[in-house]
């Protein structure tokens, strides 16, 4: 895989981000609990190998800076455990987009996710196991960019270890990408795999640091692959609530340049 030039700006932007988790990670207090049932990922929050401890309801904010499309979307995110060790989650948003070019752009819903999965909590000290399946309904407005006119089918694997000081996550998985449409122009769908690992860095009761990198082969015959490195904050200071926020660049041609994400879960 060849990644492409990038700016200087953007070169900048990803050291930052690095410099931030590591100065994060030097400044956790070593005594902090480990909070993995609160805390969750952004890029791979259906994935990772944790539930929503009864109820999940997340809103948030997402500007997406990309090529041909710049998007912003407001998100529902809703995660459920009805039955023991099983999650059963689902996202759909409503956005704008402004394209490059002659392609159109618009205002309407987004694709949905569904998903579901079962965790094998304690295979092994600190360690939980998970596994599901994800399939993506093309609910969104493919004309304008929301949506690609697809149905995806997603199977996944997830571990998560947990230290006082560090929780570590890595998902797998593999992805059937259906042929579809955007801006009025079909694709061909190509079968991808994907990979992921995160840090989330307990820092107090009340705030922690995560970071995300993740990497999927192409899923469209002719693009290119998708590989993303992100930063995030949870604080845990407003009762049941959770505020949520993160950065994450693009490192390859297939990827946003830019996603910023701002939202408020409610955890019960």
């Amino acid at each position: 895989m060849t990644l492409p030039r990038r700016s200087s700006s953007r070169v900048l932007t990803l050291a930052l981000l690095f410099c931030g988790l590591s100065t994060a990670a030097l400044a956790a207090d070593p005594a902090a609990p480990a909070t993995s049932g609160s805390d969750r990922s952004f890029l791979t929050f259906a994935e990772e190998a944790a539930a929503a401890s009864a109820q999940w309801w997340e809103g948030d904010l997402r500007y997406t800076d990309g090529d041909p499309y710049d998007t912003l979307e407001g998100r529902f995110v809703g995660a459920f455990q009805f039955w023991k060790n099983v999650e059963l989650g689902g996202r759909v948003g409503f956005g704008n987009t402004d394209a490059s070019g002659s392609l159109p752009d618009g205002t309407g819903a987004t694709d949905m996710d569904v998903w579901g999965k079962y965790i094998f909590p304690g295979v092994a000290q600190n360690t939980d196991f998970a596994a599901g399946a994800l399939m993506t309904v093309p609910t969104g407005d493919d004309n304008s960019g929301l949506g690609y006119n697809a149905w995806d089918f997603e199977g996944f694997g997830a571990v998560r270890y947990r230290t006082p000081q560090v929780i570590i996550g890595g998902t797998f998985g593999f992805r059937i990408n259906g042929d579809g449409e955007i801006g009025g122009n079909s694709f061909s769908g190509k079968n991808s795999f994907f990979v992921g690992g995160s840090v989330i860095i307990p820092a107090s009761d009340t705030l922690s640091f995560v970071g995300e990198i993740t990497m999927e082969s192409e899923r469209i015959d002719g693009a290119d692959s998708d590989l993303r490195l992100l930063a995030g904050v949870d604080w845990r200071g407003v009762g049941r609530g959770i505020v949520r926020g993160a950065a994450a660049v693009g490192l390859t041609d297939g990827a946003p340049n830019l996603q910023l994400t701002a939202g408020y879960a409610w955890v019960f």
